[in-house]
């Protein structure tokens, strides 16, 4: 393989990482739609009758959290799997800081998504 075609490899795994790494991040916050956006949007002084019919996404609930699961599982398998050495020979390998901002964020997205599957339990502690 020459250099730019290493190089174009790298940069095109890269792209797709951090695709990756938004879709679940976008996964997470369409999960936080029926329960905790209502609930921030509120909190934050925002106010209107748009927030009352955002409980209505609740019925998509279980396709939000699959997309949601499908996107963080991707984004994770993009962002734990080991790079080939053979793309690391001429110093072409991912960014660790990349690798790590990906993982945090995936962490934060995570968490966000099983706060809004326990939102219904904890409901009436607010």
């Amino acid at each position: 393989m020459t250099d730019h075609t290493a190089a174009t490899t790298n940069q095109h795994e890269d792209r797709s990482g951090w695709l990756a790494t938004g879709a679940g991040v976008l996964g997470a916050l369409a999960m936080t739609s029926c329960c905790i956006l209502p609930l921030v949007l509120v909190s934050l002084g925002v106010t209107g009758v748009f927030i009352g019919q955002l409980t209505a996404l609740y019925a998509y609930k279980w396709v939000t959290l699959s997309f949601a699961a499908a996107t963080l599982a991707y984004g994770f398998w993009k962002a734990y799997r080991p790079v080939p050495a053979e793309t690391c020979t001429d110093g072409t390998c991912a960014r660790p800081i990349d690798r790590g901002l990906m993982r945090g964020l995936l962490w934060g997205a995570l968490l966000v998504v099983l706060l809004a599957l326990a939102f219904p339990a904890l409901r009436p502690s607010f």
